[in-house]
């Protein structure tokens, strides 16, 4: 079972997939210097998406609680932007307003079990939480619970209706002049974008489980690999794969905080926060994805940190000179350690963008001797893949310089 998932992960993650159709934007040429043509680039797929009909369920809430919107999915809470929480009432009732992160965290209690009158009724957020900081720019979802004088209880948990559905993007458009992937979002939802070789190693995870916004979509990338050694969108096995998992109804999206990342803010100031209840799917045979219920500050890729302890040879450049049998080191970065240390790793090596080595169940730190002697001389392209079982994977690649002792 292992061995099944280290191949999809780690050896055949680019090339697993059937090729889809892609097309790039034409941008005209300079007058005097037409740009070189890019070759035709292929969204690959890890699996077709299967959207399952749709199926009528029961909600939790639709009598006394109804018509439940918001004023914007996405707002600037540091410029001053709010968003409006709408909801109506049948009856007067006892209500309670939370907000709550992506891990269901407590973010706010906007309204306490207060009495509401019937109706149609709103809530500002101003995306500052209950010790008065903006949050960080991330996606946030709310609740809202309504009990009436006889006891009747309405419960509004996007969680329990939506979110979680898992789909791929097969289209997309790559600008080498813009620097620019353009896709279309079906829906609100959280993405993924991997790049790499076919048949070879990832190379860069350019959006990681990031929340976006439905329709057309931009990111910008340079074309080259996370440590800007290769030029990936010219590489004849370019692979790129773009997946996303939709988000709660009704999600909105706070951005523009450059005092911290949400990660900070998890293990600083929102450590201890209550969680929300746990409530199941109204419909349990909806599949869900299986980073949906992972923690955000574990679904992502970790930083690596490879070395070659007893190496002191260096060009002028200060590529590593590498000979015979050589000690590599790799290990997570220190702020990673305290997340990922106790996790089991599949651990692959690639050398000039193909498969070389592999530790099949391996952990960090992890110390692997390298026979360069079988090795061309010359300089190389070493990258190294982390991937977890849980399908975080780090990335990382050094330029080294193999010389043969005569």
């Amino acid at each position: 079972m292992k061995k099944l998932i280290i191949l999809l992960i780690c050896l055949f993650l680019f090339s697993c997939a059937p090729k889809t159709k892609i097309t790039k934007e034409k941008v005209p040429p300079p007058l005097i210097i037409p740009p070189k043509s890019a070759p035709q680039i292929p969204v690959q797929t890890i699996k077709k998406p299967i959207l399952k009909k749709k199926v009528e369920i029961a909600p939790l809430y639709g009598k006394l609680l109804s018509k439940v919107e918001i004023s914007t999915p996405f707002f600037n809470p540091t410029m001053g932007e709010e968003v409006g929480i709408y909801y109506t009432l049948s009856k007067d009732a006892k209500v309670e307003v939370n907000i709550y992160d992506p891990d269901s965290g407590l973010i706010r209690t906007m309204v306490s079990k207060e009495f509401v009158k019937a109706g149609e009724n709103a809530v500002i957020w101003d995306g500052k939480d209950m010790d008065g900081n903006v949050v960080p720019d991330e996606a946030y979802f709310f609740t809202i619970i309504a009990k009436d004088e006889k006891g009747h209880k309405e419960i509004y948990d996007p969680t329990t209706f939506s979110g979680g559905e898992e789909h791929d993007i097969t289209q997309a458009q790559i600008n080498p002049q813009s620097g620019t992937i353009n896709y279309r979002l079906p829906e609100m939802g959280r993405v993924n974008i991997r790049l790499g070789i076919s048949g070879g190693p990832l190379l860069m995870t350019l959006v990681d489980w990031e929340p976006r916004l439905a329709g057309e979509v931009t990111e910008y990338w340079n074309g080259k690999d996370k440590d800007n050694l290769i030029n990936l969108r010219e590489h004849p096995r370019f692979k790129m794969i773009i997946t996303y998992f939709t988000l709660p109804q009704n999600s909105v999206i706070a951005y523009g905080n450059k005092n911290f990342d949400y990660l900070t803010y998890k293990e600083t100031l929102a450590q201890g926060r209550p969680l929300k209840e746990k409530r199941g799917r109204i419909d349990p045979d909806v599949k869900l994805s299986s980073h949906y219920r992972l923690p955000r500050i574990l679904d992502r890729s970790p930083k690596l940190i490879m070395s070659f302890p007893k190496t002191n040879t260096f060009d002028k450049q200060g590529i590593p000179l590498l000979t015979g049998k050589t000690l590599v080191h790799v290990e997570l970065d220190e702020k990673d350690k305290r997340f990922f240390q106790d996790m089991q790793f599949e651990i692959c090596f690639f050398l000039d963008g193909d498969f070389y080595a592999e530790e099949e169940a391996g952990y960090s730190p992890y110390n692997w001797v390298w026979d360069t002697s079988q090795v061309k001389e010359g300089e190389h392209i070493l990258t190294v893949n982390l991937s977890s079982f849980k399908g975080q994977i780090g990335v990382l690649s050094r330029k080294v310089k193999v010389v043969h002792q005569e």
